[in-house]
């Protein structure tokens, strides 16, 4: 656990000491440069013993390896639907043999991506990509690699879900899905996805969990006859196991914040309504994982957001400084009476912008201390084999 721990450690003494003092793009750009290749070497370096799915992948390579462009095409190939990543395989595969190096390389891929649309998109990257990993999802691409490339590509697409561009974002869906075919369920969000968020949608959702949960036997069995027929094998029933509650605690209590927090984040921005209605679809979808596990597999693809979201939020509580300029007009009377009045004013803005950085400063802390204990609360369950970690030279 504790090489893990000291990542996290690290990034968030360097984002504090680096990227909250006199903030610039060029600290954000080196920030995530930096931590970008840290996560690479790490994991690019681990032995094939972490990561559950590792073995799976580093067989599927071989098969490409060994194949060429005939399995690639042939119906032997498992993933020849999701041509994506078996076309990244076969590429990879043309210049080395090593699964060392297709790991490396996906691994490159997926921190790549996030590092991307973190310096691009997010209000405090440093603090995203502190999110990227307390959130597990650094873990997760040291297993579930057809996913989280996946999700790294449907990061980009939220930036034109916000700003109402159907054709790019629905581009990059279909390319997402190239990797991993649940991303198609991304299709319907981008018209599901601009709905204001209200008591009347919170209710439509909520009670559609309720039904979902209720009949989740019966759809599963109906499902299973056309598609996912092998979640229907005695393997494949294992996704059909309930999680415990502390699994869906923090995206509940993120879904929670992002409620409370909804008028400031859309002052900051209306397509922030994308981030809320996102934070509910993966607070509900986490409740629906205590029952079955199969449901984290979805709610996933948009807890993602979170990486965009709780930076909005920290960033909502705080204001600008007081108006200078405001106060300079008020100088200009030059009488006490307007000295007086510029005073006034200026003690209350000051008071106020105190106030604020006060919130601030507890919001960023709060994700902070959360963010540390749900990374070492997952660690601990080591559900996908990421303790111990061993480098595999």
């Amino acid at each position: 656990m504790l090489p893990y721990l000291l990542i996290l450690i690290f990034v968030a003494g360097l984002g504090l000491f680096l990227c909250e003092r006199k903030p610039s793009r060029e600290k954000d750009a080196f920030f995530l440069c930096l931590v970008s290749v840290i996560l690479v070497l790490f994991a690019a370096a681990r032995a094939e013993t972490v990561g559950i799915d590792y073995g799976v992948y580093r067989d599927y390579f071989e098969q490409v390896r060994d194949g060429g462009w005939a399995f690639l095409t042939g119906p032997e190939n498992r993933y020849r639907v999701e041509f994506g990543f078996s076309l990244l395989n076969y590429l990879i595969s043309l210049m080395t043999g090593d699964v060392h190096v297709f790991m490396a390389v996906a691994a490159a891929l997926m921190v790549g991506m996030a590092a991307v649309v973190l310096y691009r998109d997010c209000s405090m990257p440093w603090l995203g990509m502190f999110v990227f990993i307390s959130f597990n999802f650094f873990g997760n691409t040291l297993s579930f690699i057809r996913q989280s490339l996946a999700i790294g590509l449907f990061l980009f697409a939220i930036r034109y879900l916000q700003n109402r561009r159907p054709l790019p974002y629905l581009l990059i869906v279909l390319l997402a899905s190239s990797f991993h075919s649940s991303m198609l369920l991304l299709i319907p969000v981008y018209f599901l996805a601009q709905i204001p968020v209200n008591w009347k949608s919170v209710g439509v959702y909520t009670a559609g969990t309720g039904l979902v949960l209720f009949f989740s036997w019966p759809l599963f069995t109906f499902v299973t006859q056309f598609v996912y027929q092998g979640y229907a094998s005695e393997e494949g029933l294992y996704f059909m196991n309930g999680r415990s509650w502390q699994t869906a605690l923090i995206p509940v209590l993120t879904l929670f914040a992002a409620l409370i927090m909804k008028k400031p984040l859309l002052v900051r921005r209306p397509g922030n309504v994308v981030l809320v209605n996102f934070s509910l679809y993966a607070g509900l979808l986490f409740i629906m994982t205590c029952k079955h596990f199969l449901f984290q597999r979805v709610a996933n693809i948009f807890f993602i957001s979170a990486v965009l979201l709780l930076p909005e939020l920290v960033q909502a509580v705080r204001v600008e400084t007081p108006d200078a300029k405001e106060a300079a007009c008020v100088k200009a009377a030059g009488n006490r009476e307007g000295h007086k009045e510029r005073l006034r004013r200026y003690r209350l803005d000051r008071s106020r912008f105190l106030r604020r950085e006060a919130y601030y400063h507890y919001a960023l802390g709060a994700v902070l201390c959360f963010g540390l204990l749900y990374n070492v609360w997952f660690l601990l369950q080591n559900r996908i084999n990421l303790i111990p970690y061993l480098i595999f030279f």
